[in-house]
């Protein structure tokens, strides 16, 4: 787990809290006006005919937040001062429901105002001891994909390789310090530091406890693609030949998912490929109707330990494979969407 420097915590926070419960106070007390504006723009501009599901989406998402730093308020005054050993795992079970509790409600929230449909292949790979994960990412949307179908299934926890730029979320800030995630520096000089934070995630995994991180980094777009493309033809032409058949997705990054695949402890590896959330890189993509109807369609499949080899290149060979299916996997997804 990675935890900022005190001063750079208490400032941030100082920033962030405020900011949340005046920004939920304020869009609650003059959410009737804000609606009846939604619904002319929703009428009058075709890139914003969803703006009135997306102002009550993000009213829920603020409400989330808040209650969310609440609860966490309330688990430290009850649980988070003592150094008992059985109070201190409460306090982390509690925490590690309350982060369930967040993307469960979103989920539920989405699928109800955009009338999403969910249809799910291979939710029993998700069966058995904490695996290793590494999803396809594209969308502010597909993050709670992992934690809601994996963590419902026998009450299971997700250690996270996060951003280091979500600690403004002021929720995920809180929460996500007490439980054993890393957030890591994206713009970091020292690699190897931050490849042994991340593998420092695996030591001590309970059974129940899986690990995941995005493999791409960041969310998908053509441009994006089509930047790293033009840097890996610079410095590895081989990989860049290799790269360009994948066209649903991002080249995947090798420190960060072969250092945790090098530590891996014995778990097995489950990828997620998925659509359905494309376009929405941010809620301001989503007022265009992205969303709006969408059945999103989300693929499992698991690698048992055993299939998984251990020197570094043989790791590089092993992901490249694993995102040529994922390629396959999102292009045959999105096929069975369009027919």
């Amino acid at each position: 787990m990675t935890r900022p420097a005190p001063l750079n915590l208490v400032g941030r926070r100082l920033i962030t809290l405020p900011l949340l419960f005046l920004a939920t106070l304020a869009v609650t007390a003059s959410l009737p006006l804000w609606l009846l504006l939604a619904a002319l723009m929703a009428l009058f501009v075709p890139a914003a005919r969803a703006a009135p599901r997306v102002l009550l989406f993000v009213t829920v998402f603020l409400w989330c937040e808040t209650l969310g730093v609440i609860a966490s308020a309330w688990l430290w005054l009850r649980d988070g001062r003592s150094s008992d050993a059985s109070i201190r795992e409460r306090f982390l079970e509690r925490n590690f429901e309350l982060q369930f509790w967040w993307a469960d409600t979103l989920k539920r929230s989405a699928a109800f105002l955009f009338r999403l449909r969910f249809d799910v292949q291979g939710d029993a790979e998700l069966d058995g001891d904490g695996v290793i994960m590494l999803p396809r990412h594209c969308s502010i949307g597909d993050t709670l994909i992992p934690i809601v179908y994996y963590c419902s299934r026998h009450v299971r926890r997700l250690r996270y390789v996060l951003k280091r730029e979500l600690l403004f979320d002021p929720c995920l800030d809180i929460v996500g310090n007490r439980l054993p995630n890393y957030f890591i520096d994206r713009k970091s000089q020292e690699t190897s530091s931050e490849v042994a934070g991340i593998q420092a995630l695996t030591r001590d995994l309970p059974p129940d406890h899986g690990v995941l991180i995005y493999p791409e980094g960041t969310r998908f777009s053509v441009a994006k693609r089509d930047a790293i493309l033009a840097r890996l033809e610079a410095r590895d032409a081989d990989l860049a030949a290799r790269a360009q058949a994948w066209d649903r997705v991002l080249p995947p990054r090798t420190a960060g998912p072969i250092g945790l695949l090098a530590a891996n402890p014995g778990r097995d590896i489950v990828f997620c490929a998925h659509t359905g959330f494309e376009g929405s890189a941010s809620f301001g993509t989503l007022f265009n109707g992205s969303w709006l109807d969408t059945q999103v369609r989300i693929r499992f499949w698991r690698v048992p330990f055993a299939e998984v080899p251990a020197e570094a290149e043989a790791l590089r060979d092993f992901l490249f494979d694993q995102w040529d299916r994922m390629n396959a996997e999102v292009a045959r997804l999105q096929d069975r969407a369009e027919t």
